[in-house]
């Protein structure tokens, strides 16, 4: 380290997190700025300051490049401080090269720094130390004093760090799964597993027991699943619900967490990704005073978002909504949401059954499973009530021929359905690092005949000109994205009205798929790859995301 550096005058560090301000106080300094922690921070480095000499002097190293240390420092005329970096600096023969950081930045490292390496090693250590901490973690389950107790041990630590870290990568999903001999841990971040850390077998198993407890699961019960939830709030105030499913898998149990957090709100359907004709039909038909709304669509593709966003629309004093959940995913001020019981007999069916006597105006049931809950939906909607629920087709085209097979009488079908409409999720480009995608010529004539078959009005409703040039983008990768390219996710659309050449034909009978795709196509339905070309000629998403969640595959230059 220089004699420079550790010469400066002794001015006072602004105590602020204002950008401006500790920018120009940096300048004034001869230092460099650093504005937030970075996304990738090398985690060896932390090994060379103690977490308490680190938490004493408000420093911290993030980063090496080449022989030169870089240390986030929220005083970096702390003469004290810095003769502990000149000791490191000759000690590790490296230069050292100081940034002057927010007190925000600086806890943001420090998360890091004491995160789930450091959680692991010490779980490790006092496992190996103390075989007690599994003892103790029964022994919480006899305590029954919930969520605070024996927080302070390694494992319900580690747990801690596990859910934060989770948290702060906007995952939407935690996986914790035995494989060869040890525990792997996931996060589904936009649609994608990524692993994060492997356990020892002995930490993983204690790590499942802390989890059950908290979701208040039977700890010695491994034959079958269970299903749980438990509530965490991280150190700034965010709040997050996780639901918890335990699964016997050959070499143990598996738990998977779906994070629920409540700091981020319910989405809009604009946010949504419900644009033009897509979203004409569906406002049209929740407005209506009875009839049956269908959103189908695979596990994880936001049918239950979508149904909290209508039911938003819709939450008005002169209303009297019931919902009908397996679980209850988000809670909604104003709505009567009821949690279903199959192990009590309290049904999707034997709900409705019930809900009906409430004096409902609309109804939410979370699935039509079965022929029962089919024909009791129907009858609800023919007897003055709007329903809202998902079915599981691949596509909108497919919920009618479903309802059929399910038994539901042609005649009950034709009077009571008014729209149904299908979705799946991509992912979007990252707007910090976006920057345009060039297209081979086989890819730029097979687009533009796609986009030539799409209604203008509706090109246009979508903020488009008919007769722009074909132009895609793709982000880069950066910090603010981890490099992926991609950040958050939104849903691709196709949507059916139930018009009166629909009603006819399922009056006649006549529900084969490939009849009612030309009624669909007569009634201009863009299909979800046509939706996913318009949201990516805006710069939403990528061509490659759509390709691969509509087709499986990847457009590929067949010359």
């Amino acid at each position: 380290m220089s004699e420079e550096t550790s010469k400066k005058k002794e001015n006072p560090i602004i105590r602020t997190d204002d950008v401006s301000v500790l920018s120009a106080q940096a300048k004034a300094l001869g230092l460099s700025f650093l504005p937030k922690a970075p996304k990738e921070i090398d985690k060896t480095l932390f090994a060379l300051i103690s977490e308490d000499t680190t938490k004493m002097y408000r420093m911290v190293p993030f980063r090496q490049e080449g022989d030169t240390i870089c240390i986030a420092m929220v005083n970096p005329q702390n003469l004290e401080a810095l003769n502990v970096l000149r000791f490191l600096s000759e000690k590790e023969h490296k230069n050292i090269k100081i940034y002057l950081a927010s007190e925000k930045t600086f806890s943001d490292i420090m998360q890091y720094y004491t995160g789930t390496d450091m959680a692991l090693k010490k779980a490790i250590v006092s496992l190996k130390e103390e075989s007690e901490d599994i003892a103790e973690i029964k022994k919480e389950k006899k305590s029954n004093q919930g969520v605070e107790t024996f927080q302070d041990t390694p494992i319900a630590k580690l747990v801690d760090v596990i859910v934060r870290h989770a948290l702060d990568g906007s995952a939407s999903d935690i996986h914790i799964e035995p494989i060869d001999e040890s525990f792997r841990v996931r996060f589904r971040v936009d649609g994608i597993l990524r692993s994060q850390l492997v356990f020892p077998l002995e930490v993983g198993r204690a790590v499942i027991s802390r989890i059950k407890i908290l979701s208040n699961l039977k700890i010695d019960e491994k034959r079958k699943p269970q299903d749980g939830r438990f509530r965490f709030e991280s150190e700034d105030g965010r709040v997050v619900d996780l639901r918890v499913s335990s699964l016997p898998v050959l070499d143990g149990e598996k738990i998977a967490m779906r994070m629920l957090d409540k700091s981020t709100g319910l989405s809009d359907i604009e946010k949504l990704g419900l644009c033009g004709r897509n979203r004409s039909i569906l406002e049209e038909a929740i407005h209506k005073p009875f009839g049956i709304i269908l959103i189908t669509g695979p596990t994880g593709s936001g049918k239950s978002t979508t149904l909290y966003a209508f039911l938003q629309i819709l939450n008005k004093e002169e209303r009297n909504i019931i919902t009908l959940e397996d679980p209850i995913e988000y809670y909604i001020e104003g709505v009567n949401q009821s949690q279903i019981k199959p192990e009590i007999d309290y049904t999707f069916a034997s709900g409705l059954r019930s809900i009906l006597r409430q004096d409902p105006n609309v109804i939410m049931v979370g699935e039509v499973r079965d022929n029962e809950t089919a024909e009791l939906v129907i009858h609800a909607a023919l007897t003055g009530h709007l329903i809202l629920s998902t079915l599981h087709t691949n596509d909108a085209i497919g919920a009618i021929p479903r309802l059929i097979d399910m038994g539901v009488e042609f005649f009950l079908l034709a009077s009571s359905l008014e729209a149904v409409a299908a979705q799946r999720l991509v992912r979007r480009i990252c707007e910090d690092c976006r920057v345009e995608f060039p297209l081979t010529e086989f890819q730029k004539n097979h687009i533009q005949e796609l986009f030539n078959a799409i209604n203008p009005k509706e090109v246009a409703d979508y903020g488009l000109d008919p007769k722009q040039p074909i132009i895609f983008y793709q982000g880069k990768g950066c910090e603010n994205c981890n490099q992926s390219g991609y950040r958050g996710r939104v849903a691709i659309y196709e949507v059916i009205a139930v018009n009166d050449e629909l009603r006819d034909m399922i009056f006649d009978h006549k529900v084969n798929e490939t009849e009612i795709q030309k009624a669909a196509a007569r009634q201009g339905m863009m299909n979800m790859k046509q939706d996913g070309i318009l949201k990516a000629l805006k710069g939403i998403t990528t061509l490659a995301e759509i390709e691969l969640v509509t087709e499986g595959k990847l457009l590929v230059d067949a010359e």
